[in-house]
């Protein structure tokens, strides 16, 4: 590690983490409290019906049905965006030992080793890309089909900062020829991450950063769509099965 990636280690690694998941945390429990209380009809009591929620939310959520309704093209972006994110994040979890390479197997050798260390590159471009068109677009139509707050520009840039940074960490290697497992220990016994090489520092403690600037500005942004838009067409399935809607 150079001087400056030796200096910003113990801030972006070792201390950063307990005030990125303070804030979060108490960030996400007055969102949704305030979300709960002020959804229409309220949500309390109200029991889930495990078909009809999965139904909408595949459909709705996973799908973006009605955005491909409304627009072909945008839906192709949207859907790019937000599959390129849910397989990143989901590449990442394999870093923290919630899922193995071992469990893909089935699919053989080669397939494995495309799954790992390929796919993600390209998820890593897709990303990129689709971040820069949506905010390319968002430009366009300011003022026309769009009336944008500060708050839409600013976190699809933090996305398109924290992707950029995180394939420049995948495609550049570490300074001086390091190999082996590297275990990068942001919070001890809770949260380690296991790399399967050292990384190239120069990149990683960047993406570190601009990785938990995204967690503490989650509760406090748009991005609270992760959980309150899966949440919402799961009651709205179960609302219209409980009416005999389908």
């Amino acid at each position: 590690m150079s001087f400056l990636d030796s200096a910003l280690y113990p801030f972006f690694v070792q201390r950063m983490p307990y005030l990125t998941i303070l804030v979060f945390a108490g960030g996400m429990f007055l969102r949704v409290q305030r979300w709960w209380q002020g959804a229409p009809n309220g949500h309390g009591g109200r029991r889930l019906h495990p078909v009809a929620s999965l139904k909408y939310f595949l459909l709705d959520v996973v799908l973006f049905r009605k955005t491909f309704r409304r627009n072909k093209g945008d839906w192709l972006l949207v859907f790019a965006f937000h599959g390129s994110v849910g397989a990143i994040l989901f590449g990442h979890m394999r870093g923290f030992h919630l899922w193995s390479a071992s469990m893909l197997g089935f699919l053989g050798e080669g397939w494995v080793e495309f799954m790992v260390h390929t796919l993600p590159i390209y998820m890593g471009w897709i990303l990129i890309v689709s971040s820069l068109l949506l905010l390319v677009r968002r430009v366009r139509l300011e003022g026309r089909q769009l009336e944008s707050l500060a708050d839409d520009y600013l976190a699809l840039t933090l996305v398109l900062a924290a992707a950029v940074v995180g394939q420049g960490m995948r495609l550049f290697p570490a300074v001086g020829g390091q190999v082996g497992p590297v275990d990068v220990v942001f919070i001890p016994r809770l949260i380690v991450l296991h790399l399967e090489s050292p990384p190239s520092y120069h990149w990683f403690h960047w993406h570190v950063f601009l990785t938990q600037l995204f967690v503490i500005y989650t509760p406090f942004s748009k991005f609270i769509h992760i959980l309150t838009g899966a949440l919402s067409p799961m009651f709205y399935g179960s609302r219209r099965r409980e009416l005999g809607l389908g």
